[in-house]
């Protein structure tokens, strides 16, 4: 009987697919490097890749990444060339240290590519994870972020709740954060945000994408969310900082939807 297999994320280059599946109890990866080798219209439709990638004959075997190439010969199977993808464990070191199963989660709500809201233990939280190997450096440095924020008992932002694996506790691809209720702010909410920002700035972390939709009006307090792009600022150096709090009132005003999940 063959395992329950889904799609589970993909990320599409020229000539160079990447797709991350559920097979059962297990999650793989499959790197295809041929444009040839899964039809155009097949590459985005999940039942349609798995119909392409089950015509291989290697398909069936052990295996935890498949590169898949075309040659004069044909198409080329290589087990494992590729590990799949981990946090450095150094990153992990910053925050607590709760781990959860990713397949295990009862997942709810797809809010983008990367973000969910799932539930842990009855309650809802939001799910953040790399799906690739090229999306761990945005998400360690998340996860640094919190480490500080976490040290200096920063509480406007979301409580951080723990760490999710693939298959193996040692294989972490991302994090539980607890879920905001709120609204986004407006320019009369100015001097809300400009508190929370300078408490920020006062332990030594710049935002760095500061705009309405990374921001939450809860009650009377201003929580900021999503440090993918943020810095640690070092003694003396308060340009950046500066800078980014002049731009507060333009953010505020901003009417696109920049920012937007």
């Amino acid at each position: 009987m063959r395992e329950t297999e889904e799609v589970l994320s993909l990320d599409l280059e020229d000539n160079d697919y990447l797709y991350r599946i559920r097979r059962g109890k297990r999650v793989v990866y499959v790197s295809v490097l041929h444009a040839d080798i899964i039809p155009l219209d097949h590459r985005t439709d999940g039942p349609k890749i798995l119909s392409n990638l089950r015509c291989l004959p290697e398909w069936n075997e052990e295996w935890k990444t498949l590169t898949v190439t075309k040659s004069p010969n044909g198409v080329e199977c290589t087990f494992n060339k590729f590990s799949p993808h981990a946090l450095d464990h150094r990153a992990i070191l910053t925050c607590a240290d709760h781990r959860f199963n990713l397949l295990k989660l009862e997942h709810r709500e797809r809010i983008s590519d990367r973000i969910s809201r799932v539930v842990v233990c009855g309650r809802v939280c939001v799910l953040k994870i790399a799906r690739f190997r090229h999306e761990l450096e945005a998400l360690e440095k998340e996860i640094r972020a919190y480490g500080v924020l976490m040290n200096h008992r920063f509480s406007l932002v979301p409580e951080f709740i723990g760490f999710v694996y693939e298959e193996e506790e040692n294989r972490v691809i991302g994090f539980l954060i607890e879920e905001l209720h709120g609204r986004h702010p407006n320019i009369g909410d100015l001097r809300t945000c400009k508190y929370t920002v300078q408490q920020l700035h006062s332990i030594g972390i710049i935002h760095g994408d500061l705009n309405r939709y990374n921001i939450i009006i809860t009650g009377h307090e201003a929580r900021l969310i999503d440090f993918e792009a943020s810095t640690l600022q070092k003694e003396g150096q308060h340009e950046e900082a500066s800078d980014e709090l002049r731009k507060l009132t333009e953010k505020l005003l901003d009417s696109s939807e920049e920012g937007l999940r």
